[in-house]
């Protein structure tokens, strides 16, 4: 009799399972572009120290962050509950010194870092001592720098790395590579990532600003991703064939700004109009087949004259007067569609690292908050 009872028991638990996953079934999930998601805050690292922190990286063990002072460019190595291990200042003149820092630092394992400058790669340990420098066999250069930017990533091996100075002729986008591969034992550097044919870049006939073709890229398991920072299409390549795309895919923004080609460059250069046109700034790979890319949508070109209006030497006003009409923020694409804007609470800032949706870093907003010491934001992707 037991054994009936509990034989029926199994049946019921089977039965009702069952129709819980028929039912999930019959409810169609809320698509990407109507889902309402949000950076939410559940906690955070403090450091005692008096200044403008910023997050560069997590070591892979999660043990160690570090950080940099926006001031006084100092490095700060701390542990994870915010100890401060090491402070030091290597952006001097010195035996340990390093120019022109292109983007933000990366850890290679628990104990090393690089410094991506415009002109190599530099390593270091905890504890700021210059183990290698990785020197091309070219000049370096950039056409825009963003200190905030990831511009080295590693896999395996290889270290792919955003610097320009091979090629004389940096307008030459058709002969031209958009990357470096960095072999991590040799110092070997191998150009990469041809422009895509399918890419308005690839025109020989048209002249676009350096700020158009800016590239952003991240690197996963054994594909990297790519996109130019005015062209809304991300470019997927396999790490065993780095001269052609596998696939393209479109992003559909809501709005995207493109330069008018049509136009042509004013006085055959830089316009201040160049920094008010769509851009995509950063990009990472998340889970299942998603990305999350950070934007801004740009304006029409009587929104930017509106924004540039009456306004002379203070090139902050321009932006000022910008974002009041910019679109800028978050969105997660799935290679179809693209979600709304990702909502973020006022004391968050830039993101500094992302780890997985469950683990997201933030840096402060400094303009929101003054405090005797620093703080950095560990949010997670919510949908309300």
């Amino acid at each position: 009799m037991k054994f009936k009872s509990n034989l029926l028991i199994v049946s019921l638990a089977i039965f009702s399972i069952s129709c819980s996953e028929e039912k999930a079934a019959e409810q169609p999930s809320t698509p990407l572009s109507s889902q309402d998601l949000e950076f939410e805050i559940y906690d955070s690292l403090v450091v005692a120290h008096l200044g403008n922190l910023t997050l560069m990286d997590i070591s892979p063990d999660g043990s160690t962050f570090l950080l940099q002072d926006q001031g006084s460019n100092d490095i700060i190595v701390t542990n994870a509950q915010g100890g401060i291990l090491y402070q030091y200042n290597n952006s001097e003149d010195g035996p340990n010194s390093y120019k022109n820092k292109s983007g933000k630092a990366l850890f290679i394992n628990n104990e090393e870092y690089l410094i991506p400058t415009m002109m190599n790669l530099v390593q270091y340990n905890l504890s700021g001592e210059l183990l290698k420098t990785f020197k091309p066999e070219f000049s370096g250069s950039a056409n825009l720098i963003v200190s905030s930017s990831n511009s080295v990533a590693k896999q395996g091996e290889n270290y792919f790395f955003k610097i320009q100075g091979r090629y004389p002729n940096q307008n030459d986008l058709v002969n031209s590579r958009n990357l470096e591969k960095v072999n991590m034992n040799t110092g070997e550097y191998q150009p990469i990532i041809p422009t895509p044919k399918s890419s308005k870049f690839a025109n020989p006939e048209v002249t676009f600003a350096g700020f158009d073709y800016y590239p952003v890229f991240d690197v996963d398991q054994d594909s990297l991703y790519f996109i130019f920072r005015n062209e809304p299409n991300l470019y997927v390549y396999s790490l065993s064939n780095l001269d052609s795309s596998a696939y393209t895919k479109k992003i559909p923004f809501e709005e995207f700004i493109e330069r008018n080609s049509s136009k042509g460059l004013e006085n055959g250069g830089f316009n201040i109009r160049d920094l008010l046109l769509g851009s995509i700034n950063g990009l990472k790979k998340i889970e299942k087949g998603e990305y999350l890319i950070f934007y801004t949508s740009g304006l029409t070109d009587e929104e930017a004259n509106e924004a540039m209006s009456d306004v002379t030497d203070d090139f902050n006003q321009i932006f000022e007067n910008a974002d009041k009409v910019n679109t800028t923020g978050y969105v997660i694409f799935d290679g179809q569609m693209v979600s709304s804007l990702i909502k973020k609470n006022e004391l968050l800032s830039n993101m500094a690292k992302f780890v997985s949706k469950d683990e997201i870093w933030f840096n402060l907003n400094f303009s929101e908050v003054e405090n005797d010491y620093s703080v950095i934001y560990k949010t997670r992707i919510v949908q309300k």
